[in-house]
């Protein structure tokens, strides 16, 4: 069975729905990098059915979808939400929900993907190229931090520190911002892989794409926690990022 999800999330950012649909199509061809075969023929609304209508993949378009689904007057204050989800036959299937553009200041804004099998097992090569899904997203939506566990490993975290959902932490694979990595200290295990604004991706996973240890984990957390590195955003928000 597969059930991972990787996200991400930043504070007060203001942006047009044009602004954000240039961000989910960049964010989409860089998915469609990662696996051209999952991460394809996108459809609108992710609790929706194969009847559902295909994305506008174009920035018009999009940005049109984005306001015809959010149409709330609290849309400004709090983000426009929108979703598309995608599913191949013998594939996992894919689900996108995105809360940006707004200026709360105590509502973060988040890009949540989740992917989804109960044909398909975690060893699948898919789930060990995720830490790249990541770094996608820090790339087309500059987020303040992100993640990618799988569900037993975000509950053992959460438990761990005592975290709400959009708490920073470390899963098999952590996005940071640039003030976030220059608190990483030499000598933390995983790879890193360059993503752009300056921040980075930690990926603890094995050489093959393997999921990290728990303990291995739960450490990593620990250190990053020690140096200020998974801090929260203070509140009242007053930034996108630390």
């Amino acid at each position: 069975m597969i059930n991972v999800t990787v996200r991400g999330f930043w504070g007060p950012r203001e942006e047009s729905p044009r602004e954000l649909a240039d961000r989910w199509l960049d964010f989409l061809a860089r998915l469609k990098e990662v696996d051209e075969e999952v991460f394809a023929d996108w459809r609108e609304t992710a609790g929706a059915g194969p009847q559902a209508p295909r994305a506008a993949l174009d920035p018009e378009g999009f940005a049109a979808y984005i306001v015809r689904g959010d149409p709330d007057p609290d849309a400004y204050p709090v983000g426009y939400r929108t979703s598309l989800w995608t599913r191949r036959e013998g594939r996992p299937k894919a689900e996108i929900g995105v809360s940006a553009g707004g200026v709360a200041d105590g509502v973060p804004q988040s890009v949540v993907l989740k992917l989804r099998s109960g044909d398909a097992e975690e060893d699948d090569p898919l789930v060990g190229r995720l830490p790249r899904a990541l770094a996608a997203l820090a790339d087309a939506w500059d987020p303040d931090w992100g993640d990618f566990a799988d569900r037993a490993l975000m509950t053992a975290v959460r438990e761990a520190f005592d975290l709400d959902n959009a708490g920073p932490r470390c899963g098999r694979a952590v996005h940071l911002s640039a003030g976030r990595a220059a608190l990483v200290p030499e000598g933390l295990p995983g790879r890193r892989l360059p993503v752009a604004h300056g921040g980075v991706v930690v990926d603890l996973s094995g050489p093959g794409g393997e999921a990290p240890g728990t303990d291995l984990v739960l450490s990593v957390n620990e250190t990053l926690r020690g140096t200020g590195a998974l801090a929260p955003l203070p509140l009242p928000m007053d930034r996108p990022k630390l």
